[in-house]
């Protein structure tokens, strides 16, 4: 009976080691595909943008209400005035972004001219304002003046390329075309 216990405590070892050598032989492999510098992502709290293509920051202020006395209750309405405007902070910032790529998809001499730009503005800020639910604060902090700052991490798998795909169609005017003023005959 002896022998048998050991001989499956042998077969059982013998393969716990070729599982644990097959998953060590394919961790460099699976680690590999992707290298980020995860520490100046995390550390980054004065980047507004993109920290990876699938981070976006936003940095959002907050002042003391006017007729707060004392440090905590200047700080707690500065930090309450910043939260307040995180949805409209992400919204502008992607907004802002996404506008940006459709603008430079045109040629720089007809950025001035599309007709359609306070349409496609609004359309881009109501979409915008839906990535709030995909992030979170990164940090939160006070200066000096008592003012407080909310820093606001969105993530999601792929944001850059989502940001940058295709959007609200800019329209450019017709091109003027010649007429013809002159007489015909016949």
């Amino acid at each position: 009976m002896d022998g048998i216990l050991m001989n499956a405590i042998t077969h059982l070892s013998a393969r716990l080691i070729a599982v644990l050598a097959v998953a060590l032989a394919l961790a460099p492999v699976s680690c590999g595909i992707r290298v980020i510098d995860a520490s100046s992502v995390l550390d980054d709290f004065r980047t507004e943008g993109f920290l990876d293509p699938d981070h976006f920051q936003v940095i959002v202020r907050g002042a003391p209400a006017p007729g707060a006395r004392g440090l905590v209750a200047r700080r707690e309405s500065a930090l309450k005035a910043a939260e307040s405007k995180i949805p409209e902070a992400v919204a502008d910032a992607v907004g802002t972004y996404r506008l940006e790529c459709l603008l430079r998809r045109l040629e720089p001499a007809d950025r001035p001219l599309v007709t359609n730009l306070e349409q496609v503005r609004a359309e881009l800020w109501k979409e915008a304002a839906g990535y709030v639910r995909y992030g979170r604060r990164a940090f939160e902090y006070y200066n000096e003046d008592h003012s407080a700052v909310i820093v606001y991490r969105i993530y999601r798998g792929g944001l850059r390329a989502s940001f940058e795909s295709v959007g609200p169609k800019l329209a450019l005017p017709e091109p003027h075309r010649a007429t013809d003023t002159s007489p015909t005959k016949g």
